[in-house]
């Protein structure tokens, strides 16, 4: 397992219990307890961690912000409270989209072995889930086809939104760049086209993303606020919004 992604699953346990210990680190990942020190120590840099004697703990008092060019590890604490608020909200045997994004693929830890059916345009999360999985009854994944998207892991193009035009979700859980007053707004035609059909073929929508992302405007409109039910964020918008804001 590589580094980042072994730390992401150890971010994710210690935003579930709070704390963790290196016992229960190398329990969780079959890691040596040198290396759950030096993970122990990259968290403590990167996330709003409190290093304590043979294990850390979240600090509530405050968060920090990781370097900008590290786009998996921006905002990181804030990204995986969002992704635990939102898989709070499914149900058990629920069909849910989930777009490819960092923050929706915090999700994966949380989902990876309930009994849900999850279609989503991302080999990230895909493999995520699947590498995550350990009980025949875990979540069912299912891929759009499509033109994958270089660098990104995203599927993209007129066969994923014909994939996603077969699917009826309760949910689809939407990952943007930019925010602002009318809506979200994405870098890429093709990714915010996939994000489209997911909106019409979903009950209803729910938008992920911290704070930072009030700071871009990007050049794609993918969805006005009165097609959103929740916006769950960890900061205020800066103006009201038609939908239901969750700050967590």
């Amino acid at each position: 397992m590589r580094a980042l992604e072994r730390q992401r699953n150890l971010l994710a346990l210690v935003v579930r219990q709070k704390n963790l210990t290196i016992e229960e680190a190398c329990k969780a990942t079959g890691i040596s307890e040198a290396t759950a020190r030096r993970d122990f120590n990259e968290l403590a840099k990167r996330n709003d961690i409190e290093k304590r004697w043979g294990a850390i703990a979240l600090n509530e008092s405050g968060e920090k912000m990781a370097p900008s060019d590290e786009r998996q590890t921006l905002n990181p604490l804030a990204k995986q409270r969002i992704a635990e608020a939102a898989c709070a909200l499914i149900q058990d045997q629920e069909v849910i989209l989930i777009d490819g994004g960092t923050t929706t693929l915090c999700m994966a830890p949380f989902l990876a072995n309930r009994p849900v059916r999850i279609l989503t345009n991302s080999l990230l999360i895909a493999h995520q889930i699947d590498h995550l999985r350990s009980k025949p009854d875990g979540a069912e994944v299912y891929l759009t086809g499509g033109y994958l998207y270089p660098g990104s892991g995203l599927l993209v193009g007129p066969e994923a939104v014909k994939s996603l035009k077969q699917y009826h979700a309760r949910w689809a859980f939407l990952s943007v760049s930019g925010l602002d007053e009318k809506g979200g707004s994405n870098t890429n035609q093709l990714v915010v086209e996939s994000e489209q059909a997911m909106i019409h073929q979903a009950q209803s929508i729910i938008v992920m993303a911290d704070a930072s992302k009030w700071a871009h405007k990007e050049m794609t409109r993918a969805f006005q606020w009165e097609q959103v039910e929740t916006l769950l964020t960890n900061g205020h918008p800066p103006s009201s919004l038609s939908c239901k804001v969750t700050v967590v």
